[in-house]
């Protein structure tokens, strides 16, 4: 599971390491985000003719749904299923992301203890990476607005991982990126990049319980205790 995560760069720091045009329907410039929540705003990057930073929201809405609150609890999709549910199957076909992200959050269970101890989980290099993601467009029945959602992909932990949580966030290495968003990608080469990222390229380390309250959004979220 992956429900929280942090992209703390500025929107110039984004744009020279994806190469991206931003959305001229829809302009958005990101600032330092350190506790993105499900149902926020956070910026995906798309491909056509070319890589495109664009504004949606965390929790995917599939284009059948009635309702838009589906999206609540489809934030993280996993792998080993997403290209037969009926949730993910077409996103997973046609409308695959990056999701920029500096570092994620996950709960450990604490011994003895009803409560749990957050880590911050993120790469060592390069320090902005990219999870795997898909996303949908939506057509709100009632006032015909679009809603742009995404939903990021989950698979089994590695050994780092594995002591805090069994599932862990997609993340893909910056030279397959293309990959996961070339639509003529094939079935076998994109089950190859879900694949669990080597421990041995990743830190965690314990955090603040401040990070639980999706109200708290400050560099404090990510400081080692």
């Amino acid at each position: 599971m992956c429900g929280r995560y942090a992209l703390a760069q500025e929107h110039e720091a984004l744009r020279i390491r994806f190469g991206f045009s931003d959305e001229p329907a829809s302009p958005f410039i990101h600032s330092p985000r350190f506790n993105i929540a499900p149902t926020q705003i956070a910026p995906i990057i798309t491909n056509g003719e070319e890589m495109r930073l664009r504004a949606m929201r965390w929790g995917l809405i599939p284009h059948w749904a009635k309702d838009s609150a589906i999206g609540n609890s489809l934030i993280n999709a996993r792998s080993d299923t997403v290209a037969e549910k009926p949730s993910f199957r077409d996103s997973f076909k046609k409308r695959r992301c990056l999701v920029p992200a500096t570092g994620f959050y996950e709960w450990k269970k604490e011994p003895l203890s009803k409560s749990k101890q957050p880590f911050y989980v993120a790469t060592r290099n390069p320090d902005i990476f990219s999870f795997a993601g898909l996303w949908s467009v939506w057509k709100n029945p009632q006032t015909a607005e679009e809603v742009l959602s995404y939903t990021i992909l989950t698979t089994e932990p590695n050994e780092l991982m594995r002591e805090i949580h069994n599932r862990m966030p997609v993340i893909l290495p910056a030279e397959r990126e293309k990959d996961w968003l070339d639509l003529a990608s094939s079935p076998d080469l994109l089950r190859e990049l879900l694949a669990p990222y080597p421990a041995e390229f990743m830190d965690a380390f314990p955090v603040s319980k401040v990070v639980n309250s999706p109200r708290n959004d400050s560099p404090a979220c990510i400081v080692p205790i």
